[in-house]
């Protein structure tokens, strides 16, 4: 069902049913009121035509002359049934042939006006009052009923009148839902022609934002956030594209040239073994450079599972230092442990060891890199709250510009052009950080160097 349909529908609902409990307020209001004034007129009705029977002299005043009066009252009561009987149950008058034709009146009746004073009933179609008469030297149970059918009529017509403007304003309601509807989501309708209307050639298209304040507005900011982050994706996929793209490039068309230059003409067997010892150099670089991609592509925020170890980190450092010495002889890596905490466990923190180790030896491995006696000092801080590693080399530094692009993939500043690299690792180490809830930042240190600062929050 479409929103303009369910909310019309709702809407209809809503206003019906609170049309139809007034409705019924005004209907059951109007029966007691019509009921009650219908007993009232029956009890004052008993009460004089008993003081005329029973106080007046009897010889004096008899059906006809009561009949005489009904007739000259302008408060008629249909089908009047009249009964008075004495203290034993007899009767003593009745303006009816015979009682049997309107009114059931029982002993039991009597009894219960007797014992009440005053009761009320209905026998069929007739509302009946009953008083226990009180006059001097003697009693009588007088009982009225009639017939209330003007009472009948008039809850009769509100009941018909009620119901016709219930269906009539019903459907006003709904038509009137339905154009409401329409007109609250054309903005809605508006925006979803736009996002359409949105292809990916056309990415910096932005949607108009009208009112900020309102709905519509703030759920228009929202799809332009969108579109930036879509457009910022975008713009990094066609980078990293093209950054894979041309480091692949590179040493495919080296080894294309040697092997082409080796086929020119009958070569000895140092030559042939020099060009092939080039070419497995440059294809242990592109494996290199696969299993970097690989890697990077493997570390995201979302994959916490993979955190199910608890290290030492000053042995994992050892442990650094000691594989990078073995592969880079002339790197000086120095590690400051002057400030270990008394509590050892504040040294561990619960992660992925394999990973930690490739964010530490990428760390170490730039900072000997770029620092021109290839020494990095490592340092390490403990508490209970956090843990903090710093990696100093004694490079150029990284220009304040070019500090927040270092994280990015395949990036390198002018400083690092003839220094041999893919610019992938720290964009994999700041993956590996933030999987381990901590974040690394970039400190400028006097009068030169570089300190990567990395800081692990304990949760």
């Amino acid at each position: 069902m479409q929103i303009r349909t369910r909310l019309t529908v709702q809407f209809s609902l809503l206003v019906s049913g609170i049309l139809l409990i007034t409705f019924f307020a005004i209907y059951f209001f109007s029966y007691y009121n019509v009921t009650e004034d219908f007993y009232d007129r029956l009890r004052s009705k008993a009460k004089s035509q008993a003081e005329l029977l029973l106080k007046v002299q009897v010889p004096l005043i008899n059906s006809e002359v009561l009949k005489a009066l009904d007739e000259t009252n302008r408060d008629l009561i249909y089908d009047e049934n009249i009964f008075i009987f004495d203290e034993k149950n007899r009767l003593i008058y009745s303006n009816t042939a015979s009682q049997s034709k309107a009114l059931h009146v029982s002993n039991y009746w009597l009894d219960e006006i007797r014992k009440a004073g005053q009761i009320r009933y209905t026998d069929g179609d007739y509302k009946v009052v009953g008083l226990y008469y009180k006059y001097p030297f003697n009693r009588a149970v007088v009982m009225l009923g009639a017939k209330d059918l003007y009472g009948q009529a008039n809850l009769s017509n509100l009941s018909t009148l009620l119901t016709v403007m219930f269906f009539i304003v019903t459907i006003i309601v709904a038509l009137v839902g339905w154009i409401f509807s329409k007109r609250a989501l054309r903005p809605i309708s508006k925006v979803m022609n736009a996002v359409e209307g949105i292809l990916p050639q056309k990415l910096d298209t932005r949607l108009d934002v009208p009112n900020q304040k309102d709905e519509i507005g703030r759920l228009t900011t929202t799809f332009n956030k969108l579109l930036d982050r879509i457009e910022t994706a975008f713009q990094m996929q066609k980078i990293f594209v093209a950054n894979v793209s041309h480091e692949l490039k590179n040493p495919l068309t080296k080894m294309r040239s040697q092997l082409e230059v080796s086929m020119l003409k009958e070569r000895n067997t140092a030559e042939y073994q020099l060009t092939i010892r080039s070419v497995l150099e440059d294809i242990h670089e592109l494996a290199q450079l696969s299993n970097t991609l690989l890697e990077l592509a493997k570390v995201s925020e979302d994959q916490r599972d993979l955190l199910t170890e608890t290290t030492r980190v000053d042995d994992l450092l050892l442990d650094c230092r000691l594989s990078l010495a073995q592969a880079n002889p002339a790197y000086n890596i120095i590690l400051n442990f002057d400030e270990l905490p008394e509590d050892d466990t504040w040294l561990e923190l619960p992660g992925n060891s394999t990973l930690l180790k490739t964010a530490f030896l990428n760390l170490m491995d730039n900072a000997c890199k770029f620092s021109d006696d290839n020494t990095v000092t490592v340092s390490l801080l403990a508490s209970r709250s956090q843990l903090v590693l710093g990696f100093s080399d004694h490079g150029k530094g990284i220009p304040k510009e070019d500090q927040s692009l270092v994280f990015q993939p395949f990036y390198r500043s002018v400083n690092t052009a003839n220094i041999k690299g893919y610019g992938i690792g720290l964009s994999l180490v700041e993956r590996i950080v933030k999987l381990h809830n901590g974040n690394v930042s970039i400190n400028s240190n006097q009068p030169k160097g570089t300190t990567f600062r990395v800081t692990f929050l304990r949760l």
